[in-house]
Formats: C-alpha cells, structure tokens, sequence
C-alpha cells in the first residue's frame, strides 16, 4: 500500500502519512469485511484526495525536482558531449540557425526578443530551433 501511495504522490513521507491515516480510518470505524483491494482502494483514494488539494504550482515543483534529481543523479552531459554539440552546431547548421541556437540557449532570450532582434516572425524562429533540435538529435545519436 506504501509503495502504491508513493507512485502516486512522489513523497514517501506523505505516502506513509497516507497509509496510516487509512488504517486510523479502518480501526475508529471498524469495519466488518476487510480486504486487501478495500485497502488500496482507500490508499488510492487519499492519495489522490492529497493530488487534488495540492496547488498546481507544488505540483509542477514536485515534479521538476524529480526531474532534476534524475539529471543530477546521471552526470550528463560531460565535457565530451558538451564539445560534441558545439561541433555540430557549428559544422551542421546555417549561420541564421546558429545564431538563433545561440541566442535562446545561451543568451536565454525569448522567441519574441529573438525575432526583434533579427527582424524575422517568431515563427521562423521556432522552425530554425526546431531544425536544430533535429539535427542535433540525428548526429548526437549517430555518435
């Protein structure tokens, strides 16, 4: 039941808060008949009784420090595939996408300040960083 409530609510502590207040729930009421699929029902249901008051914002925190645990925990990239992504970007991509590349993920600018900047619609800025993403893909993985 503990492992139930921690897939759903990425907590172990709130999942064995969970399971206990469905046990509280079981004793004071004390009911008759039991079973083991009443009690996962019960777990379930307070788990997502807990989703659901959750505010949209703890929810999204939640799950991006998961994500970033997952990223921390790999060691990605290193310096090698660091360099490797710099060389096809500069081997494989026009000079325009490049410098797109550039500006939104080292620049952090925005698609909007980017087509400003350039004098292009945002439009052909999400399709130049799109074809970079693909070529980047295609040769990363290639490697």
């Amino acid at each position: 039941m503990q492992m139930l409530a921690i897939r759903l609510t990425h907590d172990e502590e709130v999942a064995r808060d969970i399971v206990h207040d469905v046990f509280v729930s079981v004793l004071t009421n004390e009911i008759s008949s039991l079973t083991s699929g009443y009690l996962l029902q019960g777990v379930r249901f307070a788990c997502l009784k807990y989703l659901r008051n959750l505010s949209i914002r703890d929810r999204l925190n939640n799950l991006y420090a998961l994500d970033l645990m997952d990223i921390e925990e790999d060691g990605w990239p290193d310096e090698s595939d660091i360099e490797l992504i710099r060389e096809i970007v500069q081997t494989k991509l026009s000079d325009q996408c490049r410098r797109i590349v550039r500006l939104r993920f080292v620049s952090r600018m925005k698609y909007h300040e980017i087509a400003e900047e350039l004098s292009i619609s945002e439009t052909a800025v999400y399709k130049h960083l799109r074809h970079a993403i693909i070529v980047l893909r295609q040769n990363f993985n290639r490697e």
